[in-house]
């Protein structure tokens, strides 16, 4: 069957877009028709930082690096770091006196973004078709969702939710199509994306031939919590130290513009540091009297993150087991986010895995919203790039229910292939029970409660048995487009749900 070719569509003034939303930059790029090309922010730059400045005389929000300026000088007034708050919707952050979720303040960034696009055309003349927003492949469920809750608050059509390390991994196929259309290829590809606030480790198997593009994940890692915001603390007690000072006893608030400008300056540092051995560091009125002037070099930044360097290295060294794969099988290595430019990242997957495999033709600041565009570009029009995507991926964290005392039973793990399901026979722990409650819960944990919550199912009207009388079965399926679907049956009844999972 055959369709007839849209040939009306408009792609500078009703685009398909993808918007890479990141911890400390964002960035968004449309799909031209024949390739994906970054917007520059109205500021300049093809990136915009991730800052949000409330200021309370105007009822006004600043997003980017005017707002990150203004926060220097009132640092109550910004926040930082928002995509590592977005695992809990329901949390209450302070900026200029008022209460932000951190869904709120994330739609602040995604509107600024696609205002800075829709701007550069006369009034009502922009609007995107769809666009697609980007996910660390480690984020949980409901991670996902305040993700996608975020640009509805925004007013963006979002058609999709894609892991970064696939959007990367699909700006570097797309490369590869373009150099080489008649080439069949099969390639190991390990997406080592380490951003600001989060760091994903990916291993991919890429297939291209004239027909298809397939990627299939074969073990995923990362860290949530990791990235370069750590580094630049690190950085700021490196200082303090050397300049020997200390904020202790100074309360949060008289912490706040000393903290700022230290940050600022170890953000500097860390980039100087990326290209040069060493950097002088001058910081005038820390505290009353009190300066740093000194200098840091690389080795003294290395040694100071090595707590991280540490953590990264053990995720990679579970990666080679999960995968059950040699370092020197990788064919390709795909570096993205901004503190991959760190030299002693690079150096550590050359060691590894081999100089001439480290891929740098792929800018690591864009290639997410990029390859974030195409897909939005491919939901839009299956047939946009001439052959079939497909995306094969795996549990990235276990799925299991609550059992007596808190306990985490898993019923399907981590980094099993989906589609994939299984069954476990479960009892009644009390006599004469007539409701159950089935509560679903996402991670690895032994205890529930450092895991987290996605659903519960309530079965009623259950017949009176006494304790361990009753048989449970609960049935998990996830499909390949990683929804959990959770079927419990008991003496004849049967319940079924969908859950929000990814």
């Amino acid at each position: 069957m055959i369709r007839e070719k849209n040939m009306s569509v408009d792609n500078e003034k009703n685009p398909v877009l993808g918007i890479d939303l990141g911890t400390t930059f964002s960035a968004i790029a449309r799909w031209d028709g024949r390739e994906p090309r970054t917007y520059q922010t109205k500021g300049g730059g093809d990136t915009l930082q991730s800052v949000v400045y409330y200021d309370p005389k105007k009822t006004e929000f600043l997003v980017g690096k005017l707002a990150y300026r203004r926060g220097l000088l009132y640092p109550e007034n910004m926040a930082l770091g928002i995509k590592r708050k977005i695992d809990d919707a329901s949390q209450k952050i302070e900026v200029g006196g008022q209460q932000f979720s951190p869904v709120e303040l994330s739609s602040k960034i995604l509107e600024r973004l696609y205002s800075d696009v829709a701007e550069k055309f006369p009034q009502g003349q922009f609007e995107s078709r769809g666009t697609v927003v980007t996910v660390p492949y480690y984020f949980k469920a409901h991670q996902c969702e305040n993700t996608r809750q975020a640009a509805e608050a925004a007013n963006i059509n979002c058609i999709g939710i894609l892991q970064e390390p696939i959007a990367a991994s699909l700006s570097y196929a797309w490369q590869l199509v373009q150099d080489h259309p008649e080439r069949e290829v099969s390639e190991n590809i390990l997406v080592f994306d380490l951003g600001g606030g989060t760091f994903d480790l990916t291993l991919f198997e890429l297939k291209q031939t004239k027909e298809k593009l397939l990627f299939e994940v074969m073990a995923t890692g990362g860290n949530d919590r990791l990235g370069g915001m750590d580094f630049d603390e690190s950085l700021v007690q490196l200082f303090l130290r050397k300049g020997d000072i200390t904020l202790d006893g100074l309360s949060e608030t008289n912490k706040r513009k000393p903290r700022q400008k230290l940050i600022e300056s170890a953000v500097n540092t860390k980039v100087t540091l990326s290209s040069m051995e060493s950097d002088y560091v001058t910081i005038t009125d820390i505290l009353p009297g009190k300066y740093i002037d000194t200098e840091i070099n690389r080795a003294e930044f290395e040694n100071s993150i090595q707590v991280y360097i540490n953590k990264i290295e053990a995720i990679i060294e579970k990666l080679w087991v999960t995968a059950n794969i040699k370092p020197t099988n990788i064919d390709r290595v795909i570096l993205v986010g901004g503190s991959s430019k760190i030299p002693r990242f690079k150096s550590l997957l050359c060691d590894l895995i081999g100089e001439d495999k480290v891929y740098a033709n792929t800018n690591p600041d864009l290639c997410v919203a990029q390859g974030a565009a195409m897909y939005a570009a491919y939901l839009d029009d299956r047939e946009v790039f001439g052959r079939e995507i497909e995306i094969r991926t795996r549990t990235c964290h276990g799925l299991g229910v609550e059992t007596v005392q808190g306990k985490f039973k898993e019923i399907i793990p981590a980094n099993r292939k989906t589609p994939c399901q299984n069954t476990q026979i479960f009892t009644n722990d009390a006599d004469n029970a007539i409701q159950l409650d089935i509560k679903v819960y996402q991670g690895s944990a032994p205890l529930v409660k450092d895991n987290t919550l996605i659903g519960t199912l309530n079965i009623p009207g259950l017949p009176p048995k006494r304790r361990g009388e009753l048989d449970i079965r609960v049935t998990f399926k996830v499909g390949e487009e990683q929804t959990l679907s959770v079927t419990v049956e008991v003496e004849g009844m049967r319940k079924s749900a969908l859950l929000k999972y990814a």
